[in-house]
């Protein structure tokens, strides 16, 4: 059933070109207990939600050249940076499948903690990538308690149970346990990065790299951060030939049409989407009848509100619904999740 998946993918004629998988992350790093198909989840990434895109990606069934991740995160939880990383360098031994990872808009704290699980690093010259510290924020409200007239109280059984009450005023011992946490985590965010970069660091730059603070690609690529510029398909293409094929093996960030209607698979008769969408060969059957049916749809939705920019908007957000129903369609369809 792989093979018939890869044949699917690659076609005929380029069945032993080049085949790179894609995982792209995109969103806050952080753990999500609600339901799996709720909007706010689709915005978040952690374990859970990216384990079965992993898997598809290194299916040896495809034969893979590499497995590109294309990072876009400011970060968040250090517990999901470290699982996901965990994830990818396991996957990636046991299959021997390589991992390129690029860095988008940003890749920055969690984000960059992520992009230490590529064999090779890249990120585009204005990327944001680094910010290689640890943060806690929150607030005071002390003197307004006492304005309202609010008494706080508080009971524990253990004395460090309760740590920055916002009610309460600060005590030092709080906030040395704080720090210690704190330490502790961002030697554990440096110990990744040197492990993963190794003598690629610049030498002797450690205060600076360690600070918390972000650079440019350009940047980056000096104080050895990345291995080089480009963006992902570019830099895959000069890597494994022009043929190079891509397989997206994640899901859309935007709410499936399927999660909303339940016609998803049906508008486009779950077919395999062509280069754009999926990397895949196959043709798109009934195409022409279903971009009419997305223009009926658009136009309908449209018309309650009125004007082009409603049909637009309606359009584009039915499109990215449909290539997301479709996407899973074909991953159905093969069987080559898990």
């Amino acid at each position: 059933m792989n093979r018939l998946a890869r044949w699917s993918v690659m076609g005929r004629k380029d069945y032993n070109e080049a085949l790179v998988t894609v995982v792209k992350l995109s969103g806050v790093l952080q753990a999500f207990t609600g339901p799996a198909r709720a909007p706010q989840a689709r915005r978040l990434l952690n374990l859970d939600r990216v384990e079965k895109w992993f898997a598809r990606a290194f299916t040896k069934g495809l034969k893979p050249a590499a497995c590109a991740v294309v990072i876009n995160s400011p970060g968040g939880s250090p517990v999901q940076s470290d699982l996901i990383y965990g994830l990818i360098r396991r996957l990636s031994k046991s299959s021997g499948i390589p991992v390129y990872t690029f860095a988008e808009d940003v890749a920055a704290s969690g984000g960059y903690w992520l992009m230490c699980a590529g064999d090779k690093s890249y990120a585009l010259e204005t990327s944001l990538v680094g910010s290689i510290g640890v943060i806690s924020a929150t607030f005071g409200a002390t003197e307004a308690a006492k304005r309202l007239g609010i008494e706080r109280r508080v009971f524990t059984a253990g004395e460090a149970k309760m740590q920055l009450d916002p009610f309460l005023p600060v005590q030092p011992e709080q906030e040395a346990r704080l720090r210690d946490l704190m330490e502790d985590l961002h030697e554990a965010f440096k110990e990744r990065v040197r492990g993963s970069r190794g003598e690629r660091l610049a030498a002797g730059k450690d205060d600076e790299l360690f600070s918390g603070r972000a650079w440019t690609g350009r940047q980056a690529l000096k104080l050895g951060l990345v291995d080089g510029l480009g963006d992902m398909r570019s830099v895959m293409q000069g890597q494994f030939g022009d043929k190079t094929r891509f397989l997206t093996c994640s899901e859309q960030p935007a709410p499936g049409l399927r999660d909303l209607f339940g016609l998803g698979s049906i508008l486009r008769g779950g077919a395999a989407s062509g280069d754009s969408s999926g990397g895949h060969g196959g043709g798109l059957a009934g195409g022409s009848r279903a971009h009419g049916l997305v223009d009926r749809v658009a136009a309908g939705v449209a018309g309650v509100g009125g004007g082009d920019a409603a049909y637009s908007a309606c359009r584009s957000v039915i499109e990215a619904a449909l290539d997301e129903a479709e996407q899973r369609a074909y991953w159905e369809r093969f069987k080559v999740h898990v």
